[in-house]
């Protein structure tokens, strides 16, 4: 059985959760990973960029001087690519980058940023009580007893039900938050340690035995 620490909120290390070895026997799928991560990051980029081609900008209706005799090259317009403050040639127009994975290769890669983080002993699970008011310290202690104040960390809780979880950490400079039924692979990877709820124990267990999550309310 594999082992992952329970710590409470005060960095105090005081339980074990155990998740079977056979889900991390397998080496990490390191290609659905990559396909995931340029497709996720391809869907980012809005693709409105544009710039004006020689039709589009204003100005160059006229010759700037006539074709022959002058000694100069033959031009026709001042609006020429060549020319300062001309068109663009074969510059960006507005496009979309979607790129569409199948569902099965988003969860599979979900999985395999889980698992990576399991083999790689970069994942615990914290105890949290009901926190009374937003205080940032609170976690930010907690962060810094167990050593991870410097590090990019992302919280992962149950559900939304108590929002000064949320309030407290989203401003640490290196902390990111999400739920355990939102998360997607990017996220995770791009985090160097995952913290998540207690709670969210067996939602994770499902998540590496391919089952559905059972959301909270």
């Amino acid at each position: 059985m594999v082992k992952i620490n329970v710590y409470d909120i005060e960095g105090n290390l005081v339980g074990e959760k155990e998740i079977s070895e056979d889900i991390i026997k397998e080496p990490i799928n390191k290609d659905v990973l990559y396909y995931y991560t340029v497709s996720y990051l391809a869907n980012q980029r809005v693709g409105t960029h544009s710039t004006k081609t020689r039709g589009e900008v204003s100005g160059g209706g006229r010759k700037p001087w006539r074709q022959k005799g002058t000694g100069r090259a033959r031009v026709g317009s001042i609006r020429n690519p060549i020319w300062r403050h001309g068109g663009i040639a074969f510059g960006p127009k507005p496009r979309d980058y979607y790129i569409r994975l199948p569902k099965k290769v988003r969860k599979k890669a979900l999985t395999e940023a889980i698992r990576d983080k399991i083999i790689e002993n970069r994942i615990i699970f914290v105890k949290i009580k009901d926190i009374e008011k937003p205080k940032t310290k609170i976690f930010y202690n907690f962060l810094k007893k167990i050593g991870y104040e410097n590090e990019k960390i992302l919280f992962v809780f149950e559900n939304s039900k108590n929002k000064n979880k949320v309030l407290s950490v989203r401003n640490i400079p290196l902390a990111k938050y999400d739920y355990i039924d939102k998360i997607n692979a990017y996220e995770i990877l791009d985090s160097d340690r995952l913290i998540l709820e207690e709670e969210c124990f067996e939602n994770l267990k499902n998540l590496l035995q391919g089952e559905k999550i059972v959301r909270s309310i």
